[in-house]
């Protein structure tokens, strides 16, 4: 059974096919963030789902909810079963096959259905990976898939811009169509784009930026008087998420803004710390690293970090 604390700034990622991010369906907030909090409960390694146990405490020191007792979780872990969503035309699935509230004292055991396998469980590609901290910060039950799915839609846009030109872009601009977010979102047909605008869209745009590592802006396209579609330019956001795993990056600014001439990392007969002018070297010797080997060690050093394995971190220096 995997059991895995869900804390503030812990680098917990979910990480999803991109199909599933595209599904037409409608869930609470609340549902939706014990949702993401299931799926990075997933190890990388899973070949079949497991068992996985949600401390409910956990779960309402980030959940913004007036109510803080446990049937009320109890409701949004039956939502997860109660609101089937549509992976593809005329093929429906439910997020969970069984939920065990009294199993273990104080938390949810959940078991994911199996046919979700192919869309969670040892994904090579089509997939997009992002920390929790940046949903979690969110509000409104409309802004965690629209931070999905604009995610989603930029890193597919980096990965085929860097592939080409060997780089990663500062911006993606793409349309949205009123249409299709109204029936992919479920969103009540009472609204209309000035309720979309005013309540999800401007909603979304103020809490991305405060809140998660990407932003966006936007412009309205009519077709006479009637707004259609929106062109949305996103783009990292370093103002936002303090999440310092998010990408490698986030990871390079965050040591060398706060590990200056620390000793980040040591064997071989090396401590590798980084200096003022963020240039990696080695303490012993004196010896700098640049270019490819500067690369290569700023990579070790991220992939340790996100398996919470480089010291320094773990030592507390972090917050």
């Amino acid at each position: 059974m995997n059991v895995i604390s869900i804390e503030k700034n812990k680098n917990n990622q979910v990480k999803k096919a991109n199909t599933l991010i595209n599904v037409k369906g409608a869930l609470s907030s609340t549902a939706q963030k014990m949702l993401i909090m299931l799926i990075s409960m997933i190890k990388a390694d899973d070949s079949e789902f497991q068992e996985y146990a949600l401390n409910i405490n956990d779960y309402f020191s980030q959940v913004d909810s007036s109510s803080k007792n446990v049937e009320f979780a109890k409701e949004r872990a039956l939502e997860l079963m109660r609101n089937p969503f549509e992976v593809e035309k005329g093929v429906w699935f439910n997020w969970c096959s069984k939920v065990d509230i009294k199993k273990i004292e104080g938390y949810i055991v959940f078991s994911i259905h199996n046919d979700l396998k192919p869309y969670l469980l040892d994904l090579q590609k089509n997939f997009t990976t992002y920390n929790i901290v940046n949903i979690l910060a969110l509000r409104g039950d409309y802004t965690p898939r629209l931070y999905e799915y604009f995610l989603m839609r930029f890193t597919e846009y980096k990965a085929q811009y860097k592939k080409q030109h060997n780089k990663t872009p500062k911006s993606f601009t793409f349309e949205l169509e009123i249409d299709w977010l109204k029936d992919t979102f479920k969103i009540p047909t009472s609204y209309n784009y000035a309720d979309i605008k005013r309540r999800i869209i401007e909603v979304a745009k103020r809490q991305f930026k405060e809140k998660t590592n990407i932003k966006f802006d936007y412009k309205e396209q009519k077709l006479g008087r009637k707004v259609v579609r929106l062109v949305i330019t996103v783009e990292n956001n370093n103002k936002g998420s303090n999440n310092y795993l998010v990408d490698l990056q986030s990871f390079i600014r965050f040591v060398r803004k706060n590990l200056i001439n620390q000793d980040i990392w040591q064997g071989q007969g090396m401590v590798l710390s980084v200096d003022m002018n963020g240039r990696i070297y080695d303490k012993k010797t004196g010896k700098e690293y640049a270019n490819k080997n500067a690369q290569v060690v700023w990579e070790k050093w991220y992939e340790l970090a996100k398996q919470d394995k480089l010291l320094i971190l773990k030592q507390g220096l972090l917050f």
